[in-house]
C-alpha cells in the first residue's frame, strides 16, 4: 500500500500564490496605515478589532482617539487618560467587556515598561513574552499577530477572510500557525510584504462579500 503524503507548507504556499495570481480582481495594495505612533490607538485597535465590523465600528473610534486624545501617545499617557476619562468614554463603547480588556492590556504593557510601538514590537518578538500575553483575556494567536502588524512587524493575522481564501484554493491548514505560515510563505514567493498580502486578501474577500469592487486601500480588520 502506498502511503499518502501531505503537501508541505512551502508547496501549499506555491499553490496559493498560483491561485491568487488567477484572481484578476485581487490587487496587491501598496499601502497599509497601521503604525500609528500612538499607543492609545494601537492598544485600542488591537483589542476592539476582534469580532467587530472594522470599518463602521472600530475605525471611527481609532480616528477619534488619534484626533481628540493626541497627547495619549505613550502607554503611561494613555493609562492616565483611561483613569481620568474612563475607558468607556474614551472608546465610546457601551458595554464593559472590551473597555475592561483595554484597561487590562494597557496596565500589563505599563508594568512591562513598554511605552512606544517600537518597544512593543521588540517586546512581542520574544516567544516567552507572546506566551505570557496569551494569558490575558481576549488575546489569542490572531490578536498577537495583529499587534505585531500594528507595531510594524511583517506577518499576517489570519481571520475569517484569509481562511476563506485558503479553502477556496483547496488548501487545508491543520492549525492557525500553519495557516499563518502558508500565507507568510505566499507573500515571500510573490515578492510582496506580508502585511500587504494580508490586507489585500482581506479587502478582496470583504468587498466581494458585500458585492463591491475593490476600493482604495484602507485600514483593516477582522472578526
Amino acid at each position: 500500500m502506498v502511503r499518502k503524503t501531505h503537501p508541505t507548507t512551502e508547496k501549499k504556499a506555491l499553490l496559493l500564490s498560483g491561485y491568487i495570481r488567477l484572481l484578476d480582481s485581487l490587487t496587491i495594495v501598496d499601502y497599509f496605515d497601521g503604525n500609528y505612533n500612538h499607543m492609545g490607538a494601537t492598544i485600542s485597535d488591537a483589542i476592539l478589532q476582534a469580532g467587530t465590523k472594522y470599518e463602521t465600528v472600530v475605525r471611527p473610534r481609532i480616528e477619534g482617539i488619534l484626533e481628540i486624545y493626541a497627547e495619549a501617545a505613550t502607554t503611561s499617557a494613555f493609562w492616565q487618560l483611561l483613569k481620568e476619562k474612563g475607558p468607556k468614554t474614551v472608546l465610546r463603547w457601551n458595554d464593559d467587556e472590551k473597555p475592561n480588556r483595554v484597561v487590562e492590556f494597557t496596565k500589563y504593557l505599563l508594568e512591562e515598561g513598554i511605552e512606544t510601538e517600537k518597544e512593543l514590537g521588540e517586546w512581542i518578538s520574544s516567544e516567552s513574552n507572546k506566551t505570557r500575553l496569551l494569558q490575558l483575556r481576549g488575546i489569542g494567536p490572531k490578536t498577537i499577530d495583529y499587534i505585531k502588524i500594528l507595531a510594524g512587524l511583517q506577518t499576517v493575522a489570519v481571520d475569517q477572510h484569509l481562511y476563506a481564501l485558503l479553502r477556496e484554493a483547496g488548501i487545508e491548514a491543520a492549525s492557525y500557525e500553519e495557516a499563518r505560515d502558508i500565507l507568510n510563505h505566499t507573500a515571500d514567493i510573490m515578492g510582496t510584504e506580508r502585511v500587504l498580502l494580508d490586507h489585500s486578501i482581506w479587502q478582496y474577500m470583504s468587498n466581494r462579500k458585500k458585492g463591491q469592487s475593490n476600493r482604495l486601500p484602507c485600514k483593516k480588520k477582522s472578526g
